[in-house]
Parts: C-alpha cells; structure tokens; sequence
C-alpha cells in the first residue's frame, strides 16, 4: 500500500541510497542500455512524468541499486557516479531481480530527502527575497480549501500530540516551525487567512472572499495571510473543489498566478497534487497534470499528496469521497506515524507536509 508514498516526493526529490544486490555473473554488469536510435532518460522519480536528470547512451552499463515493487522502475548508479530512475523495459538485466532492495517501501522514508539540484538553486533565491523583505525564517503558512482548514491538518503536531515512529528524523523540522510564534501559536496551529471551507483557486485570489475583520480593502485572502503571517514558506493545495466548477485551463492559470504571488512576495510555494474526489477522477488526473506542469515552469517543489492517496484503503478517502480519512483516534490519532496508523488520508498529509518541509529547509540551508 505504501508504493506511492515515496512517489510523492520524488518527482522533484532524490532519494537515500538502498544496499546493492551482488551480481549473479561478476564478468557481467548488473545491467546495460538497450541499442536505440536514441539516448535514456534518467529520471528523478519512478514515472515518465518525472524531472530528468540526465541522459545514458545505448550500452551504458550499470549497476542497479534498488526497484520498485512491481519492478517496473530501477534505481540505478552509472561507472561515473550518476543515480537515477530508469523504466526496465530499455534495459537488459543480467541479476535477478528479486534480491535487489524495494525502494518504494517505508524504511527509505525514514531518512531525510533531497531537493533536485535545479528547485533547490530556485527556492534558495526565492528564500533570499523574502528575508530582504522581512519575512521570518520559522514559519510557513497553509493556503487552500477545507482540506486544509480542517483541525486534522497539522494541527495536532503544534500542540504536541504526535508520534514519529520510524521518522524521528521529522523532529527537528518540527522543531524549526514551533520556535516561531504566529499570531496565538505556531505554523502548525495558526489559522490561516488564507484557507477557506469550500475555496477555489479563484477565491484565494479575490478580495470578496477576504476577511474583512483582517485584510485590507481589495487585498486577496493571498495576500493578506503573506502580509500578515510574513512566511517564507508556504502549503499549497487546491483543486478538489475546482474539479467541480473550473476548466484545466482556468485552475492551471490560476496556479500560475498563486505560484507567482508567492515568489514575488519571496514566500516558497510547496504545491500539492489533489487526491481522486468520486465522481471526478478523470477531472482529477487533468488537474494533476497541469499542476505538475506549473511546478515545473517555475521549479518549485512538487507535494504528491494526490499519488500518496492512491493505495491507501479507499483511496484515503472519508466516506464523502471528497475529503481524507480520519484514524480511529480523531484528531490524536491524525499525527501518529507508526506504521499500523498509516492507513488513513490525514496521517499521510501530515506526514507528507512534514517531509517535504523538511526538504525545503534543508536545501534553503543548503544542507
């Protein structure tokens, strides 16, 4: 079930190494490029949709480090010290594939992620921005629907009712954004002007659906939670409601335009895909796709919460078909990562948000 919650990082991360498998035939390499007329891609993520980090020639020979569960994918080290994802199917393998390591599975989780090369360079300076405009190190805000205003998201780690499990490497991003006071609290239970139940990407980005008791006349929700807030990060999720009422065209254009507010401002937007809503899953695999285009036009880091969803039970779905699953905790159960409690939606976007704040920091630090 945990196939896809690697997936959601890595379409713009790169990931810990797994031990190698011996080779069966030491005169042979582990495998080699396939002749074609034309050179591999060597991706960052487990899909064709993923960033490229390079490209091999036929023959190149390589050694296969890890796999994904159904073997379609193989993470793989060129002689010259390159690592990546290539599709098995342009490959021949000379090992069995059975004994080398599943790297789609929770113990690659448990260790710290990387920003690709490229987002990293772009959110450093993003970073730079927003600390010359006065923004505070320790602090993100939370942008979207009621997915994100729901008491679930976050919440219950800014008051301390978490359990790590196998992540103990979260506490210190957990650490970094509680230090930092927002308004009455902290990143992770400060209530954001700019979330709303019901919201579209269309209402973050006018003033009629600002709260007027906060924001200034003809400010955006947007903008107001960056002027209040004055962030340098910022969880961005929206779409399960645009499925409904919006074209691919207008939600894409839209994030553009969130994306680019953000930069601007010198806030880091941290874009999330949207998980299936029944009754609109074609809708939601354009959205998704749009999205990753955005991210790519503006090298921000990609959040795949939709592609962690997938196979959880019901897709992570409450019994609506709209909004994430609750644990059988409630709300102390949202933050508990042990591995028999990661089985519902909002233990997965907790989990996720932390990883991939983690992430950012790091490289902001570049560390």
């Amino acid at each position: 079930m945990m196939r896809y919650i690697l997936f959601i990082l890595t379409l713009f991360l790169c990931l810990p190494l797994m031990a190698i498998s011996a080779q069966t035939d030491d005169s042979k390499p582990d495998a080699q490029v396939i002749q074609m007329d034309t050179r591999l891609r060597l991706r960052d993520a487990p899909s064709f949709s993923s960033g490229t980090l390079g490209a091999l020639d036929p023959g190149t020979d390589l050694t296969l480090i890890g796999r994904t569960v159904d073997s379609n994918w193989l993470y793989i080290r060129t002689n010259d010290g390159l690592v990546g994802w290539t599709n098995a199917a342009y490959l021949i393998v000379n090992i069995d594939l059975a004994n080398l390591s599943v790297t789609t599975d929770l113990t690659t989780l448990a260790h710290p992620l990387h920003m690709a090369a490229k987002v990293a360079e772009n959110i450093r300076a993003i970073y730079a921005h927003g600390q010359e405009l006065g923004n505070r190190a320790g602090v993100f805000s939370k942008v979207g629907d009621s997915i994100t205003v729901a008491p679930n998201m976050l919440h219950p780690i800014g008051e301390g009712l978490y359990d790590l499990g196998d992540y103990q490497y979260l506490q210190g991003v957990i650490d970094y954004f509680s230090l930092t006071t927002v308004h009455a609290g902290n990143s992770f239970t400060n209530t954001s002007a700019a979330a709303g139940s019901g919201w579209t990407t269309d209402a973050v980005l006018k003033s009629k659906y600002a709260n007027p008791n906060l924001c200034l006349p003809d400010e955006s929700a947007l903008l107001c939670e960056y002027r209040l807030t004055k962030p340098a990060y910022a969880l961005i999720m929206f779409g399960t409601n645009d499925v409904a009422h919006l074209t691919v065209k207008t939600y894409a254009y839209n994030m553009g335009l969130i994306v680019k507010a953000s930069i601007e401002n010198g806030v880091i937007p941290i874009i999330s895909t949207i998980p299936v809503r029944v009754g609109y899953e074609d809708q939601v695999i354009a959205f998704n796709e749009a999205l990753v285009k955005v991210a790519r036009r503006y090298n921000v880091p990609l959040w795949e919460f939709g592609g962690a969803m997938q196979d959880l039970p019901n897709g992570g779905l409450a019994p609506d078909g709209t909004h994430p699953s609750i644990p059988p905790k409630g709300y102390k159960g949202s933050a508990d990562f042990r591995a028999n409690n990661l089985y519902y939606g909002y233990v997965i976007r907790n989990l996720t948000a932390l990883q991939m704040l983690d992430a950012v920091v790091l490289a902001v630090e570049n560390n």
